[in-house]
């Protein structure tokens, strides 16, 4: 990316490659990191390598810089049981993915006042074209492919503009410790699918070709927790408002993505959809 410096967490030093050249930084954003839940599980050593003790020494760098630390952690670091976690619910986690974020956010609370962990609840957006899970599943839709999606795993959304304004806030307005960076609802997978093929029904045709069905019915490395929703109580009242929630984020995605007036203003939405329930399908894409 413009302006960037090549950097390895396992292998290269921060204060190397960038604090001794930079003057002025107050906050550090700590976002690298191997996300892939699967591929955590099945290479926790070589993972762990850029997951934990690269951001460690990341953070031993920061730190003697006088830079705050500000690193994103993960709903991961709970196992599942039940939801609405708070930040002063232990963290268990049954993931390696999670076990190595638990790991850098002890360190780093264990080892400065001055740092901010920040768990990110699944984020989506309301852009067309970045990437994320919305606009897979509509890709999905659109080719005539079969989406398996999980009716018992629960998270709270978050976009990616109020995940950003949270980073940022939080940093610019001095606080410290642990916040939950989520949306203002619990949602399972299978409930938001079908929120966003409501909304982009009302632009065009789309055969509905959902397949409920478990988490646990997918061949993951390791079992996927079924609820990690957090609660944004502490963090809202900080920032003194509360997020979007995943409705609208559906809203404002199936506009931008397709525009002009709705194929139907007054038709119910769950008519729109049950009128094409039984519509034979081609293609298929697993939907964990």
């Amino acid at each position: 990316m413009d302006g960037g410096v090549a950097f390895d967490a396992r292998t290269m030093r921060l204060a190397d490659v960038l604090l001794k050249w930079h003057r002025g930084l107050t906050h550090a954003f700590i976002l690298q990191g191997v996300t892939a839940i699967d591929t955590c599980a099945r290479d926790p050593q070589g993972t762990a390598e850029i997951n934990v003790a690269g951001t460690k020494r990341i953070i031993d760098d920061l730190l003697e810089h006088g830079v705050v630390p500000v690193f994103a952690s993960s709903d991961a670091v709970f196992d599942g049981s039940r939801g609405l976690w708070g930040e002063d619910d232990p963290a268990n986690p049954i993931l390696t993915y999670g076990r190595q974020k638990v790991d850098v956010e002890r360190y780093l609370l264990g080892k400065s006042d001055a740092a901010l962990v920040l768990r990110l609840a699944k984020v989506v957006a309301a852009t067309p074209g970045a990437g994320d899970m919305l606009g897979g599943w509509l890709d999905s839709l659109e080719n005539g492919q079969t989406i398996r999606c999980a009716s018992d795993q629960i998270f709270s959304p978050v976009t990616v503009d109020d995940a950003a304004d949270a980073f940022v806030r939080l940093a610019e307005g001095g606080l410290r410790g642990l916040f939950h960076v989520c949306g203002p609802r619990p949602v399972s997978r299978l409930e938001l699918l079908r929120t966003l093929l409501a909304e982009a029904a009302r632009y065009r045709e789309f055969p509905e070709r959902i397949v409920p069905c478990s988490i646990r019915d997918f061949d993951f490395a390791e079992p996927r927790p079924f609820d990690t929703s957090m609660s944004p109580h502490k963090l809202y009242a900080v920032l003194g408002k509360a997020f979007e929630d995943s409705r609208e984020t559906c809203r404002k995605l199936a506009a931008a993505r397709y525009g002009g007036r709705p194929v139907s203003q007054s038709r119910p939405l769950n008519e729109a959809n049950d009128s094409r329930a039984n519509t034979q399908h081609r293609g298929h894409r697993t939907e964990p």
